[in-house]
């Protein structure tokens, strides 16, 4: 079963690397539920808390790889200017379509 909404999965600050393995197996595990056809990364939280690193970096890698792997298609939501421009500067930011920072808290009914 193939869903249309987009599976959002929202990543709380602060995130280490030693997390990223459960979030790409809890990712997989949810997209094998739903079968979701895109997965939006939520990191609003993470421009909130002043998180933009490489552990930030890491885990956005990892969870378009495990998104890749299922076929589905992925994106991040909200990340502040700082990630943006490590997202740039690490050459992701295309790669993990990423949408800027609106400077406003998302609406949860609304991708």
């Amino acid at each position: 079963m193939t869903t249309v909404e987009p599976l959002v999965v929202r990543l709380a600050a602060p995130l280490t690397r030693a997390q990223v393995p459960q979030l790409c197996e809890h990712l997989q595990a949810q997209l094998e539920l739903t079968g979701a056809a895109e997965v939006v990364l939520d990191v609003l939280p993470l421009h909130h808390a002043g998180q933009a690193d490489f552990a930030v970096i890491d885990a956005l890698a990892r969870l378009r790889l495990t998104a890749r792997r299922a076929g589905v298609g992925i994106r991040v939501r909200d990340p502040g200017p700082g990630l943006v421009r490590l997202l740039q500067l690490t050459g992701l930011a295309e790669t993990l379509g990423v949408a800027e920072h609106r400077g406003r808290e998302p609406d949860p009914d609304r991708i």
